[in-house]
This record gives structure tokens, C-alpha cells and sequence, in this order.
């Protein structure tokens, strides 16, 4: 089997390369694509062809649905993803599967199955409806949250918000600019709509964005405490009894629940 893997992630690349080879006979790697630049090359080069892509959403300069819009991908995906589930039925309906990091060795053995299943299928049927996913994808990057501030209504995307915070009884998104907005909701509303991937709830009255971290520091009673940019002017200490669960998800795995 000809197989092609865009990832970013050179551990990645390699244990999903050393899983595939117990699995699948007769293995070859066709390329291993980092960049959605060279995913682009790749994929409009009519010498190269696979019988099975394998691809992460995030890469080095971009998400890989930048290269579905640009050029015509007939290949069978599986997509590896450490996003949580807000695609995921997008996933499951409009490629062969998904598999969430770390990959597990009985579930890229199910998604192989499936694709082995589901082969004729593809054959007769090659171009997959993967716009569907991305906009899926899209949806979540941009999904607003109201408010109120002297009686006029505002909103925030969520790909704006730098940090949420809960005091006196407000709950307010600071963004990336510094911009601080009022919002409808409760923090426990907050941390269930929010990615996952991006946001995390460090203590009972702060959710920050991954990318507004500038620095990590030790802080007394085994805990952490955050520098942001922008600056939060509010407690950014992360509980103690949840900083095992903060560096899993800065490694990209799952942080469960509390």
C-alpha cells in the first residue's frame, strides 16, 4: 500500500510510520509533507499518487484544508487530530475516519479495516466531499459569543479570545488586542463550548487561549503561574489540582475532566 502523511510533528510522523509498518504489508511511505506550501506541490504533481493520505489538520503554515480549496483531492483521507469533537461527525460522515493523538494501535487497526471495507466504495466514488469537514472546521474557529455593554449588544469570536475571566459576578473574553467584552454566559458555559484544543480552564475563574501564553513559571504549593500577552490583570495561577491535566493538554493530549 502507497501511503502519504502530512504531519508536522516528527515524533508524530515516526510512531504513526512504525505503527503502520506492523500493520500493513508491503508499507510504502510515498512522502512525509509538513506545510500545506508543499502539500500543495505535492498533490499537483500527477506522478504522485497514493492509495491512502493520512493527514493532521494543523501544519506548519496553515490547516490542511487550505489545500482542498485549491486543488482537487481524490485521495482517501484519514485525518489524525488532537482537536476534540467539535468535527467530529463531519469526520466520521465525510472522510474514511479520524484517529485523535496520541494514536493508538487498535484504532489506526478499525481505521485500516474501514478503509479496506469501504475500498471499492472509494474506487467508484473518489472525490470525497472533504469541503463539508472544513467548514465544520471553519464554523468552529469562528463561532461568536454575545454580550452586553451600555445597552448595546457585542460579540467576540472565539478565535479572537485571548483569556476569559469571572469577577463581581461578569464574565468578560479579553482578545488578542486587549479588547475586554462582557459575555452572556457563565465561565462553565464558556469551558463547554469552547476547543478544547486551544482553551483551558486553569482555575475556577480563568479559561486562557494556548496562544496567549508567553510564559510558564513554578509558583508556590506545586503550582504554576501564567504570564499572558495580553496582560489579564487577574490571578493566573493554575490550581494545584489541575496542573497535571495543564501539561497534558500543552503536550496535546486529551485533559479530561476534573
Amino acid at each position: 500500500m502507497n501511503i502519504v502523511i502530512f504531519e508536522d510533528e516528527k515524533l508524530n510522523a515516526d510512531r504513526l510510520v512504525q505503527l503502520l509498518g506492523g500493520l500493513v504489508p508491503g508499507l510504502r511511505v510515498l512522502g512525509i509533507i509538513e506545510s500545506v506550501d508543499e502539500g500543495k506541490k505535492w498533490l499537483n504533481d500527477p506522478a504522485n499518487n497514493a492509495d491512502l493520505a493520512f493527514m493532521d489538520i494543523q501544519l506548519s503554515d496553515g490547516n490542511c484544508f487550505e489545500l482542498f480549496q485549491q486543488t482537487e483531492t481524490r485521495m482517501p483521507v484519514i485525518f489524525t487530530t488532537a482537536y476534540d469533537k467539535f468535527a467530529l461527525q463531519a469526520f466520521k460522515v465525510h472522510s474514511i475516519d479520524y484517529l485523535m493523538k496520541p494514536i493508538d494501535r487498535e484504532e489506526l487497526e478499525r481505521a485500516l479495516q474501514k478503509f479496506n471495507y469501504l475500498k471499492p466504495q472509494v474506487s467508484a466514488h473518489p472525490a470525497l466531499d472533504l469541503s463539508r469537514i472544513a467548514e465544520a472546521f471553519y464554523r468552529q474557529e469562528n463561532t461568536r459569543f454575545i454580550g452586553r455593554a451600555n445597552n448595546q449588544i457585542v460579540y467576540v469570536k472565539s478565535k479572537d479570545i485571548a483569556c476569559i475571566c469571572y469577577a463581581d459576578g461578569i464574565t468578560k473574553a479579553v482578545t488578542h488586542t486587549g479588547r475586554k467584552v462582557p459575555l452572556d454566559y457563565s465561565l462553565d458555559q464558556m469551558d463547554k463550548m469552547l476547543n478544547k484544543t486551544l482553551f483551558f480552564r486553569i482555575n475556577r475563574k480563568m479559561i486562557v487561549c494556548i496562544d496567549a501564553i508567553a510564559k510558564i513559571n513554578s509558583y508556590y504549593n506545586s503550582r504554576l503561574i501564567l504570564q499572558l500577552s495580553p496582560d489579564a490583570d487577574t490571578d493566573t495561577v493554575v490550581s494545584r489540582e489541575r496542573v497535571a491535566l495543564f501539561k497534558s493538554w500543552l503536550e496535546g493530549r486529551e485533559a479530561g475532566v476534573v
